[in-house]
C-alpha cells in the first residue's frame, strides 16, 4: 500500500522573496571578490566579512524557503541545529570567496572547490530540514536527494568559475554581467533547496517536535531585511574602503615623486654623491659659516680615470662602485659629491688643529686604486687626490679648488676641467 503523506503547499510572496534574497548575496559575493581581486589590503578582513554577508544571505534564503512551505500541522525550527546550517552556510561562502579570489585556479581547483562547496550547501539545507525534529522521521525520495547533491556541486562549480572570470570583464562590460551572473547563481542556489524542500515527505500523523522554538512567519521579513542590508553594507564598506586606499595610495605616490624630485635635484643619479650644484651650494654656506666662526675645512678633489673603459654606461658604473667606497670613509658632516663624469669633491670641516687632512687624502686614494669589476672586466683605475684648506688656500670655491688640483703633482693636466665652475664665470 502506497504510504500517505500530509500535503505541503508553498507561499508564492515568500519563494520569490527568498530567490531575490539568493540573487542579492551572489551579487555581493561577485563584488567582493572583484574588489579583493583588484586591492589586496585588508584581503583577509573583507573575506571574513563577505563571508558572513554571503552565508548569511544564502542563509536567509534557505530559511525563508522554509518558512514558504506549510503543512496543515504547525511548524517550527530548533535554534541550535537552526544556527548550525547558519554556520555551514558562512564557510562555504569563505570558501568560494577564497577560491574564486585567488590569482589562478584551474579545473582541479574548480572541481575540489565544487564538491566541498556543495557538501557544505547540502549540509545547511539538510540540517535546517532536521531542525523540524519531525516524529515519525520524514520519509526521502532518494533520487530528488541525489538530485539536489547533483545541483548543489553543479551550482557550486558555477558560481566560482563566474566569481572568477568575471573580475576579467573590462569596466563597461562589469554591471551587466554581474547582474546576469547573480540571477544565475540565485537561481542554482534555489533550485537546490526547492528540490531537496520537494525530496521531503511527510507522513500522515507526522508531528514537529521543535514547536517551542523558531516558529510564525514573524521572522521572515525582517530576516530578509537584515540579510539584504548586511549584504549592502558590506559592499558598500569595501567600496568605500578600496576608494581610501586608492587615495592614500595616491598620496603615497606623489610623496615618493616629490622626494624622488628632491633627491635628483641634489643627488647624481648613477651615484647617488651629491651633484656639482649641491656641491657649490654648500661650499658657499660652508664658506660663510667658516668665515663667521674663524672655522676651518678641508676640500678633497679627485680625478680618475679608467683605462680600457671607452662606453659611458661602464665609466657611471666605475664610479657607481668608486662612490660606495668612499661613502664609509666620510662623517656624518661630510659632503661627497660628483663633480663631473670621472672627478669627485669632499669636503670635510676641521673639527680641531689636530684633524689633518693627510690620512683621509691616504684612505680615499687607497679605495679609488683598488681594483673594480666592471661587467665582465676588471679595471684598475688611475686616481689624482689632492686637497685644499679653507683660509690657508683661499677664500673662494675657486681657489680651493685649484689648490686641491694643484697639490697633486700628477695633476698639473688636469686643471682646466675642474676650474670651470660658476664662480668663475661670473668673473
Amino acid at each position: 500500500m502506497t504510504p500517505a503523506y500530509l500535503v505541503g503547499q508553498f507561499d508564492p510572496a515568500l519563494v520569490l522573496l527568498s530567490y531575490l534574497v539568493a540573487v542579492l548575496a551572489a551579487y555581493s559575493a561577485i563584488d567582493l571578490v572583484h574588489r579583493i581581486s583588484q586591492n589586496r589590503a585588508r584581503e583577509k578582513l573583507w573575506l571574513a566579512l563577505g563571508a558572513l554577508a554571503m552565508g548569511t544571505g544564502i542563509w536567509s534564503m534557505h530559511f525563508i524557503g522554509m518558512q514558504s512551505f506549510s503543512l496543515p500541522i504547525a511548524l517550527g525550527f530548533d535554534l541550535a541545529k537552526t544556527l548550525a546550517s547558519l554556520v555551514a552556510a558562512i564557510a562555504v561562502a569563505g570558501l568560494a570567496l577564497w577560491a574564486s579570489s585567488r590569482e589562478r585556479m584551474g579545473t582541479r581547483a574548480i572541481i575540489v572547490g565544487a564538491l566541498l562547496m556543495g557538501a557544505g550547501i547540502c549540509a545547511m539545507h539538510y540540517i535546517g530540514m532536521f531542525a523540524m525534529e519531525m516524529q515519525p522521521g520524514i520519509d526521502w525520495n532518494l533520487w530528488l536527494v541525489a538530485a539536489s547533491t547533483v545541483i548543489a556541486v553543479a551550482a557550486s562549480g558555477a558560481a566560482l568559475w563566474i566569481l572568477f572570470n568575471l573580475r576579467r570583464l573590462d569596466r563597461r562590460h562589469q554591471l551587466l554581467a554581474r547582474f546576469g551572473a547573480a540571477l544565475i547563481m540565485g537561481l542554482a542556489v534555489v533550485g537546490m533547496h526547492y528540490t531537496g524542500m520537494a525530496a521531503a515527505n511527510f507522513p500522515v500523523g507526522s508531528t514537529c517536535g521543535a514547536l517551542g522554538s523558531l516558529t510564525g512567519l514573524w521572522v521572515v521579513w525582517p530576516l530578509a531585511g537584515f540579510a539584504a542590508a548586511l549584504a549592502l553594507m558590506v559592499m558598500a564598506l569595501a567600496a568605500y574602503d578600496i576608494r581610501a586606499q586608492a587615495r592614500a595610495a595616491e598620496a603615497q605616490r606623489q610623496r615618493a615623486l616629490e622626494e624622488r624630485a628632491r633627491v635628483l635635484a641634489l643627488y647624481d643619479g648613477r651615484t647617488m654623491m651629491r651633484n656639482r650644484a649641491s656641491f657649490q651650494q654648500e661650499i658657499v654656506g660652508l664658506i660663510q659659516n667658516c668665515s663667521r666662526s674663524d672655522g676651518q675645512f678641508d676640500l678633497f678633489y679627485g680625478s680618475l680615470r679608467f683605462p680600457g673603459l671607452r662606453d659611458d654606461e661602464a665609466v657611471h658604473e666605475a664610479m657607481r662602485v668608486i662612490a660606495e667606497r668612499l661613502q664609509p670613509l666620510t662623517r656624518s658632516a661630510d659632503l661627497l659629491a660628483r663633480y663631473s663624469k670621472t672627478e669627485f669633491t669632499l669636503l670635510r670641516p676641521r673639527l680641531h688643529q689636530a684633524d689633518i687632512p693627510r690620512a683621509l687624502r691616504d684612505q680615499l686614494m687607497a679605495a679609488c686604486n683598488l681594483p673594480l669589476q666592471v661587467g665582465d672586466q676588471v679595471v684598475q683605475a688611475q686616481a689624482h687626490i689632492g686637497t685644499g684648506n679653507f683660509p690657508a688656500d683661499g677664500r673662494h670655491s675657486r681657489l680651493l679648488l685649484q689648490a686641491a688640483a694643484r697639490s697633486d703633482v700628477n695633476a698639473t693636466q688636469l686643471l682646466p676641467a675642474v676650474l670651470i665652475t660658476r664662480e668663475e664665470v661670473a668673473a
